[in-house]
């Protein structure tokens, strides 16, 4: 009988599937997947299930969770979270790597994810002649896991929970949520207008603003004290701007959307397009036109001075 490894992000799972569903816990649907993933693998004996999370720090129920696990034969593993990134999937990574050398009688690695996937590592583990198969959410796995994972070997994670369990999605490119416009308010900071007016000069000509080189743009040339993402809040809660989620391929991004109605998005409309000039000309030009007569300019050349 073939041998299988089980390896599972629960930490990147929970919190996917937290973020999906109406009713229900995310461990109750963890649940339904491991039952259904137990059945999908009646041809394989589980030698080795592990699952990764830092439980402490789970919404559900820490002993509830475990026990769940145990029960479908996987072992809880704990990994603490730190201040700036889950490192589960490192673990994870780790393990996969360890369990491929020390353990070679196990020829079947199942990866479970929520919109997490793991391309280095099933690299690693086909380069070694193992059958690994990715079980998660399709529209957020690489195009790479997927076409490397066929003929059965991908499994969408969706289709082993029971029908209307996640809640419906929104087609890629389409907000996650709709949101409004604050009420009009002043702007309260010179650099919160400021940042609205780059935001103007660099993308005032699109409809919706990708968020993260929009961030990036302003650190570069707003103070190296500033907060792009504190101002772009500040412009937000002033409704000036607005930010929606949209739904990507394979992750969901973030757009900015100006409101063309609020008066000091208008101000700062007005301020770009004004001649930046100190004279008085109305032409926009930083000089008078009688600077620029016929009678004071010359351009003839002498012809003793010309040469052959």
């Amino acid at each position: 009988m073939t041998q299988a490894c089980v390896l599972i992000d629960y930490q990147n799972l929970h919190h996917y599937l937290k973020h999906q569903i109406d009713d229900g816990s995310p461990a109750d649907i963890c649940t339904d997947l491991l039952s259904a993933l137990r059945d999908h693998l009646s041809g394989a004996r589980i030698t080795i299930g592990r699952a990764y999370a830092d439980f402490s720090g789970l919404d559900d129920h820490t002993r509830h969770v475990k026990r769940s696990l145990y029960l479908y034969g996987i072992e809880p593993v704990y990994v603490p979270a730190t201040m700036h990134r889950n490192t589960s999937d490192l673990q994870l990574a780790v393990d996969a790597i360890t369990i491929r050398e020390k353990r070679p009688e196990i020829d079947t690695f199942v990866l479970l994810t929520g919109d997490r996937d793991y391309v280095p590592v099933v690299q690693a583990l086909i380069g070694a002649g193992k059958r690994v198969i990715c079980v998660g959410f399709r529209e957020h796995l690489s195009p790479f896991v997927v076409r490397h994972t066929g003929n059965g070997e991908y499994i969408d994670a969706a289709t082993l929970l029971p029908e209307a369990t996640l809640a419906p999605q929104a087609p890629v490119g389409e907000p996650v949520v709709t949101t409004q416009f604050s009420e009009p308010a002043e702007i309260e900071t010179d650099e919160a207008f400021k940042a609205l007016e780059l935001t103007l000069l660099h993308f005032g000509q699109y409809d919706e603003v990708y968020l993260t080189p929009l961030l990036r743009r302003l650190s570069e040339e707003l103070p190296q004290d500033s907060d792009p993402k504190a101002l772009v809040a500040e412009l937000e809660e002033a409704g000036a701007v607005k930010l929606e989620r949209r739904r990507g391929m394979p992750y969901d991004y973030t757009v900015l959307l100006i409101n063309a109605e609020h008066p000091e998005v208008n101000e700062a409309r007005e301020e770009l397009v004004a001649p930046d000039v100190d004279g008085d000309s109305d032409d926009g030009l930083p000089f008078d036109a009688a600077d620029d007569s016929e009678d004071d300019l010359d351009f003839s050349y002498d012809d003793e001075e010309v040469t052959n």
